[in-house]
């Protein structure tokens, strides 16, 4: 594994960590990675990272159990030594989507067991500042499925905050940006009847606990899958990709699947064609529109060159 040292995948790829919100002074701990996939706060991860932190409501709607948050740890610099965190720097979630399943218990008094059958999931994170555009990945989700022999490699926070030499909790935080290459040796496709129905790849990579849901990254510098199990010291990895099924579609919403760069979004448009206003929230754009008198339309659009096609 190699050190990242690269400020700009720091800002798009982050630590997370639950907590207590009953024990506001207790240390977090740490999950795993997820990485932001739009300008709007959207990130994605593996589901199993987020998994035990479930349960389902009274209306079957999937929600953070009671006694747990969860929150991002965003240092977008590189910083030398033990320093403070700055203002801001725990960025909370403030909303997900996620598809599973759920198996009835046999005793009334019992808990619903969820079902993992996907492994992917949308975590909303928003950033602490807009002094810039929000940095975010390329997500390949249909044209660039894994091949066999090809090189990919995965990024995330191995080792995520790991107290080493009996190190107590008043312990600074430990969390580095790792990538790591190899080549994809096996491409398995989606399963309804396996135990993980959702479509994987093996690739000979060392991408151990904590890169659980970091980026998988092709030779064009697009996310085709995200990383799922490894082992520490063994270089046999697998990762979830996007390609040969239409959930990943479902789970990223705001990703135009047959372009990488591209999102799609509500958006207001003037006379002359200009985009004047982009966003996720269509009452938002609507009022934006209606304000100044133009068209809101529903696009896929390019942030970098302001081109749009309505949908």
């Amino acid at each position: 594994m190699i050190l990242n040292q690269d400020p700009l995948q720091r800002a798009m790829i982050l630590p997370i960590f639950k907590f207590d919100p009953e024990a506001p002074d207790g240390r977090p701990f740490g999950l795993g990675t997820a990485f932001r996939i739009d300008p709007w706060g959207n990130c994605a991860t593996a589901f199993h990272v987020i998994e035990d932190m479930l349960s389902l409501s009274k209306n079957g709607q999937l929600q953070l159990k009671d006694d747990v948050r969860m929150a991002a740890l965003e240092l977008e610099g590189i910083a030398l030594g033990r320093v403070p965190l700055p203002k801001d720097a725990w960025r909370p979630l403030s909303g997900f989507y996620a598809e599973c399943g759920h198996q009835t218990p046999a005793l009334i008094h019992e808990a619903s067991i969820l079902r993992n059958l996907t492994e992917l999931a949308c975590l909303t994170i928003s950033r602490s500042h807009q002094r810039s555009p929000m940095p975010c990945l390329p997500m390949a989700l249909r044209d660039e499925p894994p091949v066999k022999g090809e090189i990919v490699t995965g990024f995330g926070f191995p080792g995520l905050d790991v107290a080493k030499n009996v190190a107590g909790d008043d312990r600074p935080f430990s969390q580095y940006l790792y990538e790591c290459a190899g080549e994809v040796v096996e491409v398995i496709p989606a399963d309804p009847a396996s135990t993980m129905p959702w479509p994987r790849f093996r690739v000979a990579a060392e991408w151990p606990s904590g890169m659980s849901g970091g980026p998988v990254l092709n030779a064009a510098g697009n996310v085709i899958g995200v990383i799922s199990r490894g082992w520490l010291g063994e270089a046999d990895s697998t990762a979830t990709h996007f390609a040969g099924w239409n959930v990943s579609e479902r789970t990223f919403r705001s990703i135009d699947p047959f372009a990488s760069r591209r999102y799609r979004a509500f958006a207001a448009i003037d006379e002359k064609d200009n985009v004047r206003f982009m966003g996720q929230d269509r009452d938002e754009a609507e009022a934006f529109a209606s304000e100044h008198e133009i068209t809101m339309r529903v696009v896929s659009c390019s942030p970098e060159t302001g081109d749009w096609i309505e949908l």
